[in-house]
């Protein structure tokens, strides 16, 4: 049995190392000029007329792999302009969100690096025609790198020069792009073949991460300079500087103007939306919209803000009397809402769902439950409610994301799923008599604080 497996690796690893050895053009033999003409709506006749051997196509077709050279003085502009907004760890992480969003749907981008790999497989096979120098596979896959890596270099250098920055010992700016691009390059392989090992945000992470480890302040002051959460402000801390506070300002400011310019622009959902679409509805640049927004799916989830003040009329119907009549209520034009409003609901449930999981109750100050707060309409009306040992803002939090989750799969029967949110009620969940009782003010000077509670936005 040992020497039948033996054979069995054998063949196995022979036959590996024949189809690494095959030359280019045999690599190609299943794309006959029969099959390339077809696709590309031409004769035969014209493809010999471009291509006098197959080998010159094959070349062709490598060559096509390689990678046009990227100016970087645009962007850069652009980040520069951007720390008028937020902190230069953002801005990076901002940059970075947006490279891998081109990166994970351009399917031009994807199929260049599939071909790179063919490339990278057969690296010390000859082309037909050497040209410029490169005579082998790998030599055009070498021309490729670094001209990513030159580019990366003059980007990195400006941005560092214009901000005060420098490499920190013993790294150098080379280091540091060849790090990032060869990063770029296997998190696009490994999500090719593993979707759920890479999400959305981790190169933009790692790679602020990154920059954050090989930088320093070129002059005094603490290291390293691109730390993310270093600048990072927070909206109740009294220590903040009057820099920080106008920033702070600026951001939100230019948070809602974007929002606002968003709203409406989502017939088909945030998936056929870019990052340079929102930036030209709002008249910003592209690099500013990722520096004040995560993703174009938390601009689509912004724009559900709208709805809330028709939510807060619908709640406010019967709150004085019958809070569970006032929430039922409330629930059916929530359902209404986003059975009318699908995409930016859509996004709005998804935001929820990954703020909770990543930051349970705690809110950052851009956090999709501060800026949509759907549980500030809700919240009164629990309180009031006997909810037994559950706390009303986790029931709030549940009858939220049920109501949007059933509502837009089904638009239209925003009473049906109003009646099965209610059912996630408890049991005792009827209006809390020492609630109502003092639900008019002149009956109890205490009774704001039962009847009107100020709502923890969570």
């Amino acid at each position: 049995m040992g020497g039948r497996d033996g054979t069995r690796e054998r063949l196995v690893r022979a036959g590996g190392e024949l189809a690494l050895s095959l030359e280019l053009p045999r690599v190609f033999a299943g794309v006959t000029t029969a099959a390339v003409a077809e696709r590309a709506g031409v004769t035969t006749g014209s493809f010999f007329h471009h291509f006098p051997t197959t080998a010159a196509f094959v070349d062709a077709v490598c060559r096509a792999w390689m990678e046009d050279r990227q100016p970087t003085r645009d962007s850069v502009d652009e980040m520069v302009e951007a720390l008028e907004h937020a902190d230069l760890a953002e801005i990076v992480e901002g940059s970075l969100r947006e490279v891998w969003s081109v990166a994970a749907t351009d399917r031009a981008w994807h199929d260049r690096v599939r071909g790179q790999m063919v490339l990278f497989s057969h690296h010390d096979r000859p082309l037909a025609e050497p040209v410029d120098g490169l005579r082998t596979a790998g030599d055009l896959l070498g021309e490729t790198y670094r001209r990513r890596t030159e580019d990366a270099v003059a980007g990195w250098a400006d941005l560092l020069h214009r901000t005060g920055l420098r490499m920190a010992e013993p790294h150098t700016l080379e280091h540091m792009s060849v790090a990032m691009t060869a990063l770029m390059t296997g998190l696009q392989i490994r999500r090719a073949v593993d979707p759920d090992a890479v999400d959305d945000e981790l190169f933009a992470r790692v790679g602020t991460l990154l920059s954050a480890a090989m930088t320093t302040r070129a002059g005094p002051g603490p290291s390293p300079a691109i730390l993310p959460g270093a600048l990072a402000d927070d909206e109740e801390d009294e220590g903040r500087s009057p820099q920080a506070r106008a920033g702070a300002r600026r951001r939100r400011d230019t948070r809602r103007r974007i929002a606002e310019a968003a709203t409406g622009r989502f017939p088909r959902g945030w998936e056929d939306v870019s990052g340079s679409d929102v930036a030209e509805w709002s008249d910003v640049s592209t690099q500013t919209v990722f520096n004040v927004f995560r993703s174009v799916r938390a601009v689509a989830a912004t724009t559900f803000a709208r709805h809330l003040p028709e939510l807060e009329r619908a709640a406010a119907i019967h709150r004085d009397d019958d809070p569970r009549e006032a929430l039922h209520d409330t629930l059916r034009a929530l359902a209404r809402l986003a059975g009318a409003d699908p995409e930016p609901a859509r996004a709005l449930l998804g935001e929820r769902l990954e703020a909770t999981l990543h930051h349970g109750a705690e809110l950052g100050e851009h956090d999709i439950r501060r800026e949509v707060p759907l549980i500030a309409v809700l919240l009164p009306l629990l309180e009031r409610l006997d909810l037994g040992d559950l706390d009303p803002a986790d029931v709030a939090g549940s009858l939220i994301n049920f109501t949007i989750a059933q509502a837009v799969p089904r638009p239209g029967r925003a009473e049906e799923t109003a009646g099965l949110a209610m059912r996630l009620l408890p049991a005792t969940a009827a209006a809390d008599p020492a609630a109502v009782a003092v639900a008019d003010p002149a009956a109890d000077p205490a009774a704001v604080a039962v009847a009107d509670p100020a709502p923890p936005v969570t």
